[in-house]
């Protein structure tokens, strides 16, 4: 029972709420979110504009390939778990996981945010976003001394937990972009973010072993803990031995005590159109560091003991805190610590999207690598869209990595000019307990809001009228009757839009105005307008 709920404490600490932007908008045109995925995308619209707190808000969470199916499941109508004497098999649980288990998470939230189209060939754009993010590691020693626990009663048991590590931040993120079209096969696109610091912490360890036995558990290592956060401070023993946080009483020293913590980071972009209907795109997006001030920080040498995990029913397991306290209490206070870089979560997207059916279908492929030091994810994933006209698409996706046939992207834009209602998630889970838990999902994420969008053309294209089919038909204006034909200069040569004899004679047309029949002599001059708040769909005006 005691590994049962320590794997469970485990596993349900990599379950966290977070945010990040789906995969699913990397295809979704009409919005202006693919943009922030890649910055040489143009959105559609001439303009855009943000809802502040409602045009993005999204959530995920990746728990490095564990799903609660791992642990319990349904067998002959029972809920069981890993270590059921007939269908258990933690051998088989074991065997799933990573060296080290990664639970990776990000919140992003819109403040303020807009866009707008430059002459033919230029986009600009803004942002103001608060975002977090988080970086888990758990090494797979931890899992396994919560499946198998000290087999050797009578030595020791060793665990190498070297891999543990936690890094969070809090910042705000002001950014400016530019995507700027070449020619009609490259376009190219940067951003550039100035980053603002609210909270920051980061724990890791360049070596950290367990050692159990009957007698004590004792840690061995070496590590370090630094937090960045206004109005909080280390303390430590005489011997300056770190034993606590302390945090302030009154809520104005948070802000009297805050220093800026600045940093800054860069997205760079490239799309290029083999064909009409085929585009491969390929972004660098988040390459930058932060540097934390208000910074406390506390290293060196780790060697602490406790006497082991105890368990009563109905308390409370208290492994995890026993473990934090006898290293956070061998760490030494640094009061000379001034500040220290931190890396972004840097993400690499290499895209491929062939449509067809005029535009209003397509297919994509996409691949997602974050990377960040000691940490590196990957994401492959395949979408379907349909684009039936210019206020509304839809689209599918599956995950090849964290999918595990068990869910499946979906996202859908509805547009009410001038308003965008957009919901889109990788991860839709597919099967549910009967307490309505995805137990077979590995990940969740969702993005959902409400952005102003202005004069959007259709990316339909549609077939272009031919000449030989229209009628020559005049235009005719609530004047005094005209009685008398009118004569008109002589006809001009025009350019054809279609293969076909040119007009050379006049075209005679016979037309009632009030009651009194004219008859006007025109010539058949098209003119083709391209339109796009009436939907993009070509115009032709006589």
């Amino acid at each position: 029972m005691k590994r049962i709920k320590l794997l469970l404490a485990v596993w349900c600490t990599a379950v966290v709420s977070a945010f990040a932007a789906p995969n699913a908008l990397y295809f979704m045109d009409i919005l202006p979110y693919q943009s922030y995925q890649n910055p040489a995308f143009q959105p559609l619209c001439n303009t855009y504009v943000e809802l502040p707190g409602i045009s993005t808000i999204s959530m995920s969470e990746f728990n490095g390939g564990l799903s609660l199916n791992d642990i319990m499941y349904v067998k002959d109508g029972q809920l069981v778990t890993f270590l059921h004497p007939t269908y258990g098999n933690k051998d088989a649980l074991f065997a799933k996981l990573h060296k080290t288990t990664h639970v990776s998470s990000d919140f992003d939230l819109s403040i303020l945010g807009f866009g707008f189209k430059v002459k033919e060939r230029g986009y600009f754009s803004f942002n103001t976003s608060l975002r977090t993010d988080a970086l888990i590691g758990l090494p797979k020693d931890l899992f396994k001394l919560g499946l198998y626990g000290t087999p050797d009663e009578l030595g020791v048991n060793r665990f190498d937990l070297g891999s543990t590590r936690v890094t969070m931040r809090s910042y705000l993120d002001v950014s400016g972009g530019y995507s700027h079209r070449i020619n009609d096969k490259w376009t190219v696109g940067g951003r550039l973010h100035i980053l603002v610091g609210a909270i920051g912490g980061d724990m890791r360890f360049d070596q950290l072993y367990l050692d159990a036995s009957k007698d004590a558990w004792e840690v061995h290592g070496k590590g370090k803990l630094q937090l960045s956060m206004p109005g909080i401070s280390f303390t430590a023993d005489e011997d300056g031995t770190f034993n606590g946080i302390e945090t302030p009483s009154d809520g104005m020293e948070y802000l009297t005590s805050y220093r800026a913590s600045m940093g800054a980071a860069i997205d760079l972009g490239v799309e290029y159109k083999l064909l009409p209907e085929l585009s491969v795109s390929l972004s660098l997006k988040d390459i930058g560091f932060m540097y934390w001030n208000n910074l406390n920080a506390a290293n060196g040498a780790i060697d602490g003991s406790f006497d082991g995990v105890y368990f009563q029913e109905g308390e409370a397991l208290q492994f995890a805190d026993s473990l934090l306290a006898a290293i956070t209490g061998s760490l030494k206070y640094d009061p000379t610590a001034n500040g220290y870089v931190q890396e972004m979560r840097g993400k690499l997207y290499v895209g491929a999207e062939y449509s067809f059916l005029r535009n209003m279908m397509s297919v994509g492929l996409l691949s997602k690598t974050e990377f960040m030091s000691n940490y590196v994810s990957e994401e492959i994933s395949l979408n379907y869209k349909i684009r039936p006209c210019h206020w509304f698409g839809i689209s599918a996706g599956y995950s090849f990595v964290s999918g595990g046939w068990s869910t499946l992207g979906f996202a859908m834009d509805l547009k009410l000019p001038p308003f965008n209602f957009y919901v889109a998630t990788d991860y839709t889970p597919l099967y549910y307990s009967a307490n309505g838990y995805p137990y077979k999902s590995q990940a969740i994420n969702v993005q959902a809001g409400v952005v102003l969008t202005f004069k959007t053309k259709d990316n339909t294209k549609r077939l272009t009228a031919k000449a030989a089919d229209l009628a020559a038909i005049p235009e005719v204006t609530a004047e005094e009757p005209v009685t008398e034909p009118q004569a008109v200069p002589e006809p001009q040569a025009v350019p054809e839009l279609v293969e076909g004899p040119a007009a050379t004679e006049p075209a005679e047309v016979e037309t009632s105005v009030s009651n009194t029949t004219v008859t006007e002599t025109v010539t058949e001059k098209v003119e083709e307008v391209q339109g796009d708040e009436v939907g993009g769909t070509n115009v032709v005006k006589l």
